[in-house]
């Protein structure tokens, strides 16, 4: 699965507060990480870590991260 967070994240934190083995705030760069965890991780959960996200900045999709 490949994960990504979208430009219009707004770095509210609730993805890293819930999952924390999956996503990381990145002070430095103010933007979330998502860490290598997150390719390894169930569909179902990374579902829905997607529908958690207060502004649906997390997209979920089939294939190899880059």
């Amino acid at each position: 699965m490949k994960v990504e967070i979208m430009d219009y994240c707004i770095r509210c934190g609730l993805c890293v507060e819930f999952y924390p083995t999956l996503f990381a705030l990145n002070f430095v760069e103010d933007r979330i990480d998502v860490l290598p965890a997150a390719m390894q991780a169930e569909e179902s959960v990374l579902r829905q870590v997607a529908l958690d996200c207060a502004v649906g900045a997390i997209s979920v999709r089939k294939g190899e991260a880059e």
